[in-house]
């Protein structure tokens, strides 16, 4: 059995190990409509090898998440001409399940990196990507739980990483009475 503790912020929650910590930027709103909350796996030179963060954001109406990871896939190809091709970001396998009772995808993706928010050791980088999406229906927020980390680091810890994306869930209080989404 894993070493998991439950994180809820405004409704969203998921579980993560104890020893990962907590960060809030200045720079990003958290509030009940939309939120960034990142939470670190920290060796012991104080390196993060492996990033978890969770999102959450207010859309207009009912969104089909199908429709949402097409989009995803669209916005990577802009995002990777807007680099002029220095950047290369690839969704290598969409699975479809459920979580809680909710439609939900699993993402695996990847991307090279070749500016300084990923550039660790001053060359290009592969980043390994995992995201679980969610939309509630009952709040019409999007919940996206993504794990970015080292191809080594997934290779050995892919189904433990897996396991703590599954955990993404949403609680809501209606009539007095507490329904987890």
């Amino acid at each position: 059995m894993n070493n998991f503790v439950p994180l809820t912020i405004y409704g969203v929650g998921i579980e993560h190990p104890t020893n990962w910590r907590l960060y809030f930027s200045p720079n990003n709103n958290l509030n009940f409509e939309e939120g960034l909350v990142k939470i670190d796996k920290v060796d012991k030179e104080q390196k993060s090898s492996t990033s978890l963060t969770l999102r959450w954001a207010r859309m207009n109406g009912d969104i089909d998440l199908e429709e949402y990871v097409k989009e995803l896939n669209t916005q990577f190809s802009k995002k990777e001409k807007r680099s002029r091709n220095k950047d290369k970001y690839q969704i290598n396998e969409t699975i479809e399940c459920n979580i809680n009772g909710k439609n939900a995808y699993l993402i695996k993706n990847e991307f090279i990196a070749n500016h300084s928010i990923y550039r660790i050791l001053g060359k290009n980088e592969l980043v390994k990507v995992l995201q679980v999406i969610i939309f509630s229906e009952e709040t019409e927020r999007i919940l996206i739980a993504s794990l970015s980390t080292t191809p080594e680091e997934l290779k050995d810890n892919e189904e433990y990483y897996i396991e703590i994306l599954m955990t993404l869930n949403e609680t809501t209080y209606t009539n007095d009475k507490l329904n987890y989404a």
